[in-house]
Parts: structure tokens; sequence; C-alpha cells
């Protein structure tokens, strides 16, 4: 995501030390497992991947009212992190953290339709407390009719159908193919094992993008569960 790498530039993150993102081992070790506390004082879990060194791509819904937000990487080191990027229509958001991981870059172009069909990848999934790698294969790309995290108002969110083993907790998974980054895991179906959908973060980052280079604007509430 060219644009994303200029916005980071702005707030002055280091890119030195990137790992090569086309390491087999590049996703695991770029994950963290999320623990956000303080929505009514229950805890929300999810997964984080490093997509540029210090900034962490997750799903909003994971962080909704959180008042402390901890990452912990494959090794066990924990580290806390702040939002520094918060989109409830695209359920889209992105943390910085002071922990020294490699990054798996998001793809410079997302697939399209037709390429989209038959792709296998990986996501990275924590089970038994630890962050493994799981295969999935992108079925198509679609344009997800949804509400927003708040369900307050239809949003439409642009990413694929995905087969894969979702389990709750797995929401912010980064899909990797072919080393590059091309969708955070969203949602898993009631009704069919197996399927699940997740968000494009090329087509659906513009307000991720914009407030990391200008900060969150005051409307946005990140006490609201």
């Amino acid at each position: 995501m060219r644009a994303l790498v200029a916005l980071l530039a702005i707030v002055g993150v280091a890119t030195a030390g990137c790992a090569d993102d086309t390491d087999a081992t590049a996703p695991g070790d770029a994950t963290v497992g999320i623990l956000a506390t303080g929505c009514r004082n229950t805890a929300g879990r999810g997964i984080g991947t490093v997509i540029e060194p210090g900034v962490i791509l997750t799903s909003a819904h994971t962080l909704a009212g959180a008042d402390s937000v901890t990452i912990t990487d494959r090794n066990g080191t924990a580290a806390p992190a702040r939002i520094v990027a918060f989109d409830p229509e695209m359920d889209l958001a992105l943390l910085a953290a002071d922990i020294p991981l490699p990054a798996v870059a998001l793809a410079d172009d997302p697939p399209t339709t037709d390429e989209a069909p038959g792709l296998a990848g990986t996501i990275v999934v924590e089970r038994d407390g630890r962050l493994v790698v799981e295969p999935i294969t992108v079925e198509r790309r679609v344009m997800i009719t949804t509400e927003d995290i708040h369900r307050e108002g239809e949003t439409r969110r642009p990413g694929y159908e995905i087969t894969a083993d979702i389990e709750p907790g797995d929401s912010g998974a980064l899909v990797v193919i072919g080393g590059s980054g091309i969708a955070v895991v969203w949602s898993r179906s009631v009704r069919t094992d197996g399927k699940a959908w997740a968000i494009d973060p090329i087509r659906a980052g513009d307000t991720i993008r914009s407030q990391l280079a200008d900060g969150i604007p005051g409307s946005v509430d990140l006490t609201r569960c």
C-alpha cells in the first residue's frame, strides 16, 4: 500500500530493518494476540499483524470501548499498545506499539474479481495459547453489506469470501497471499462450516490511512462498546 508507506513517513515511523515479506516465517513472527479491556469490564480478544514497524493492523470491533490494549507476540513478550486509527464503518483499526517485530507488507493492489477465486494463502491465529499458521482459500471477491460495529447503520465493505477454520477470537488476522497481506478476517458463517469473510484494507483503508497521518478526529468515540 504505497499511500500507507507515505503516511508512515509523515508520522515518523522508522522503516529500517524490515524483514523480507516473502519469508515463509514472517507472518507468524509479525503476528500478535490482542487483549482489549475496559468495555463493561469485559475483554475483547483478537489478532493483529505488523504491517510496518511499530504499526499493527487489526479489526475495530475488537478494540471498541477499550481503555487498555495489550499485545503479545509468539514468544510471549507482551507490550502495551495504543489506538492510532479506528474506522467503525469498515471495521479496521491500527495500533502503535514499541515492539521489535518484522512486518508483512500489504499488497500494492488487491486481487481483481477474476484473480481472486482459488488463491491459496495463510492466516495466523491463536490456538491453545499459541500463534499458529492456518491455510485459507479465497473463494471470491465480494462487497459485504452489513452494519457498522455499533449496529446503527448499514455499511458496505469491500472484501473476500474465504474458506478457513475461523474461530471466535480470530478477528483481525491478516490473510497473506504470496507474502503480502490482502485482507483482515472479519466474521465466519454460522450456517456453513469453513465459510468466512475478510475485509480488504487496501480498498477500504482511506479512513485509517487519513487518521494515521492526522490523528483520530474527536467525532470518533473510542469509549463506545
